[in-house]
């Protein structure tokens, strides 16, 4: 798993851990994200060394000197396409009418959840 699908699925675990959903799905998307937590973790403190060693300026700024640009864009792809080892199965969740996700959502949730429908298993 990259660490790029993790990031993009933050915000979507995020939205489907505020709903109300009943307690072993509840609890295994806690443990999901738990999981998830050290490699977030990871990309943000890579990120922000990033940050600072093309900066130019000392201040970690996000606008990079047009000379540190190229080689800071190459490192930070480098780290998004960095393939992880979390350790995680895909949970499965009852895909209801109480649920409202975007279409985008899903897609970034594909790797982490399984939505099932009635009678499913």
């Amino acid at each position: 798993m990259k660490i790029y699908e993790i990031l993009s699925a933050v915000p979507a675990l995020n939205k489907l851990s505020g709903l109300d959903m009943p307690l072993p799905e509840a609890y295994k998307l806690q443990k999901l994200m738990a999981a998830l937590q050290p490699d977030i973790e990871f990309f943000n403190d890579r990120n922000t060394k990033l940050i600072k060693k093309y900066d130019g300026k000392g201040k970690g700024a996000v606008e990079y000197p047009e000379e540190n640009r190229a080689a800071a864009q190459n490192e930070f792809n480098e780290l998004l396409s960095l393939d992880v080892q979390t350790k995680i199965s895909c949970i499965k969740i009852a895909a209801t009418e109480n649920i409202k996700l975007s279409a985008n959502d899903i897609t970034a949730l594909i790797p982490f959840v399984n939505f099932v429908t009635n009678g499913e298993k």
